[in-house]
């Protein structure tokens, strides 16, 4: 009998932890940081990393650079899952109404991320409110995340000692096999080049393969097929600190 009784508890704990869990991250705040450029944020690494991370109980607010519209690329890549998500992403969060990054308070949220594109490499890296909020972030020991173009925004930050951000960090992005011949006449940089070139660990996998790396607060992913599984591993860091 009382196996029995000890077999229904466990699979009671089973049942409610995961919801019991989620409830107690509805307080906790994520930004998503998306470029404003006319070049646009890629679709897919916000879709399913948003899915996922509201799933666990996490809250999700919008910004970018000026509180621009950002334009959506790769609609079309969507499954009919993803589509039915984004269409209840647009209608439960300000994604279509994003927060100037100059409004933003790291105080406010326990991590942020930055999903790519071609966007980034215009108007995320090197822009000063990036540096603000890495930084700050960092220095809260919360987590600054991005995932292909994304860690573009990490670049030519400098910290206080005059160091760059991704000195020495072991740290991933988006691979020079991976860009084509329009990255090559377009972006003023490839960024796997330039993070190696301001001191960072640079590593990656095959090209289109899922990689996720994560040193010091910092997690980064190296292309699409990444942005779930960097998401995945976002949460698990959050809820390791407690977050």
């Amino acid at each position: 009998m009382l196996k029995v009784i000890g077999l229904i508890w466990l699979t009671f704990i089973g049942v409610f932890a995961e919801p019991a869990l989620a409830k107690g991250n509805q307080n906790q705040k994520i930004l998503f940081i998306l470029s404003a450029d006319e070049h646009g944020y890629y679709l897919p690494e916000v879709v399913a990393p948003y899915q996922h991370i509201v799933d666990k109980g996490y809250s999700i607010e919008f910004a970018s650079p000026n509180g621009n519209i950002g334009r959506p690329a790769a609609l079309s890549l969507l499954s009919q899952q993803e589509r039915d998500n984004y269409k209840k992403l647009r209608q439960n969060s300000n994604i279509d109404q994003p927060i100037p990054l100059r409004s933003i308070l790291a105080k406010d949220y326990v991590a942020f991320y930055v999903p790519g594109g071609a966007g980034p490499m215009f108007d995320l890296a090197g822009h000063p409110e990036m540096t603000r909020l890495s930084l700050a972030f960092l220095s809260q020991n919360k987590i600054i995340s991005g995932v292909c173009h994304g860690p573009a925004a990490f670049v030519d930050i400098k910290k206080p000692d005059g160091q760059f951000l991704v000195t020495g960090l072991k740290i991933t992005a988006k691979s020079n096999a991976e860009e084509g011949r329009w990255a090559r006449r377009n972006y003023a940089f490839l960024l796997q080049d330039k993070l190696k070139a301001q001191g960072a660990n640079f590593s990656f996998a095959a090209p289109g393969a899922p990689y996720v790396v994560h040193d010091s607060n910092v997690l980064t992913g190296q292309n699409p097929k990444s942005a779930l599984p960097t998401a995945i591993r976002l949460v698990e860091l959050l809820q390791t600190k407690g977050s």
